[in-house]
C-alpha cells in the first residue's frame, strides 16, 4: 500500500476508504450514526464492538465499533444486476479511536468497489450510496450537525 494514499492522522488508505474525523467519542459517534439511520428508516442489521470482543479474550484494542445497515430493496436491485456484489453488502461503517485519541469514521468507497464489478460502475445507486455514507459520517462526527 502506498504511503501517499494514506490520509494523514487516520492511517486510512483513502484510495479505498473514506475517512472522517469525529468530534465525539466512539460510543457517541456510533449512537449518532444509529440515530440518523433510525430517523431515515434504514434497517440496522448488526453492531460489533471489537474493543469489547478483544477484552473478552484478554486482549487489548482501543475502542473500535462497526455498524452494518442498508436497504434490502436497494441492495437486492444491485445484486440482481451483479449477484457477486452481495459480498459488498450490506453497508458498513467503522468507528475507532487511534493511538493519539482521535476518533475516525470510515467506510468503503462504493464507487471504487463497484469498479471491480464492471457493470455496476455507471449505476446511479452507487453514487447515492457514496453520498449517503459521506453524509452519515459528516453528520455523526460534526458538532454542528
Amino acid at each position: 500500500m502506498k504511503e501517499e494514499n494514506r490520509l494523514p492522522g487516520s492511517g486510512v488508505n483513502e484510495e479505498f476508504l473514506f475517512a472522517y474525523e469525529s468530534a465525539f467519542s466512539v460510543a457517541e459517534t456510533m449512537n449518532r450514526i444509529e440515530h440518523l439511520l433510525k430517523a431515515a428508516g434504514t434497517p440496522i442489521f448488526a453492531k460489533f464492538d471489537h474493543g469489547l470482543n478483544a477484552k473478552e479474550v484478554s486482549l487489548e484494542l482501543r475502542p473500535t465499533q462497526v455498524i452494518v445497515f442498508g436497504s434490502p430493496q436497494v441492495g437486492t436491485f444491485l445484486m440482481q444486476q451483479e449477484q457477486s456484489f452481495s459480498i459488498e453488502l450490506p453497508l458498513k461503517i467503522a468507528v475507532w479511536e487511534d493511538k493519539s485519541g482521535s476518533v475516525w469514521i470510515a467506510f468503503p468507497r462504493m464507487n471504487i468497489r463497484a469498479e471491480a464489478y464492471g457493470r455496476l460502475t455507471e449505476n446511479p445507486i452507487i453514487a447515492k450510496m457514496d453520498s449517503l455514507l459521506q453524509n452519515l459520517a459528516r453528520k455523526a462526527g460534526d458538532v454542528y450537525s
